[in-house]
């Protein structure tokens, strides 16, 4: 029954992150034709495609290499290979249900490098927290230097609607959540005694020790310059990767470093969205931006889209499903 409720449950977030691609897809084509769309893609020079490819792939790399450097102070050395795997394994699975990858990864690790999976998921909550600053920091330096352009769009097309959206009175739904919560711990408090010798709150207070180590050893880094270092050169891969994809394209070659710099943090939204690989969402934000800022046709916008981000999912799917056989291949063998 567990096991019915779970494939229910599982089908149902699929269901439902499926069609919110399919929204988001249908919005951002709906004004362009299919003649448009091929036109626009034999209009791009596909040696500066190749070239954002073989950025998005030292990507990878720089994020694998900085992952062990986090791992480390665990007491674990796990290879470069399994290392690199297990990230691959998070872009192929994410492919299939938004935000399993971190899980996959971990669970890749754990069968490889026999690393409890729990403190590897803290090491990859510390990594996701360190990025989003970055971003963090990217968007306000970004939008220091064009204030007048970048500052009114993120007003007018992100907070603006956000804040209308929950003006007037209308949180119930934040309401309802924080009661929730406060509901939940207050129940955990008061019959703890009773519960913390069951097998599934065992499981949890196992993970969350984990979870807690690999938190902890993520802010206890031996090599924080190389940790440095490859953070550094992973981000200077996004930009790269954007900024090569705007040169191949001939609506966009006009536009400049920070241009570049100010679509990689839009699109690096669009690919963290709740859907299949930022499926959609990616389309929609970056078709938005070109139009919003640029000027540039919706049709011309949905192209550029199509290109930057298939050309990565290709790579994510293609490189991701290798690593699915490299781990596979190499259990059956230990």
């Amino acid at each position: 029954m567990a096991t019915k409720k779970k494939i229910i449950a599982t089908t149902g977030k699929y269901v439902l992150f499926l069609s919110i691609t399919g929204a988001l897809l249908y919005f951002s084509f709906k004004d362009i034709s299919f003649r448009e769309l091929l036109e626009g893609l034999q209009s791009a020079n596909y040696w500066w495609i190749a070239a954002s490819m073989l950025t998005g792939f030292a990507a990878f790399v720089f994020r694998a290499r900085r992952w062990q450097f986090i791992i480390q102070p665990l007491g674990y050395r796990p290879s470069f290979k399994h290392t690199y795997d297990a990230v691959m394994l998070t872009y192929l699975a994410n492919f299939a249900l938004p935000r399993m990858g971190e899980v996959v990864r971990c669970g890749a690790l754990q069968r490889t490098e026999k690393i409890p999976f729990g403190s590897s998921l803290g090491t990859v909550v510390m990594e996701r927290v360190f990025d989003m600053v970055c971003l963090l920091l990217i968007t306000v330096a970004v939008v220091f230097f064009r204030l007048e352009i970048f500052g009114n769009f993120l007003h007018v097309h992100l907070w603006q609607p956000f804040a209308e959206r929950f003006a007037g009175g209308n949180h119930a739904v934040l309401y309802g959540l924080a009661g929730g919560v406060a509901l939940l711990v207050t129940a955990a408090i008061v019959f703890r005694k009773k519960i913390e010798h069951r097998a599934p709150v065992v499981k949890l207070k196992k993970i969350w020790t984990g979870l807690y180590d690999g938190l902890r050893a993520g802010f206890r880094l031996q090599q924080r310059k190389k940790f440095l270092l490859y953070t550094v050169l992973l981000w200077v891969a996004y930009w790269l990767q954007a900024f090569t994809v705007i040169k191949a394209m001939p609506g966009t070659q006009a536009l400049a470093g920070i241009d570049a710099l100010f679509l990689m943090v839009v699109g690096g939204l669009g690919w963290v969205a709740p859907v299949q690989g930022g499926m959609g969402a990616y389309h929609f934000f970056i078709s938005l931006t070109l139009f919003a800022i640029y000027g540039i046709p919706q049709n011309h916008g949905v192209v550029f889209a199509t290109i930057s981000h298939e050309t990565q999912a290709v790579m994510m799917i293609g490189l991701g499903v290798v690593s699915w056989v490299s781990v596979a291949v190499g259990r059956r063998r230990r």
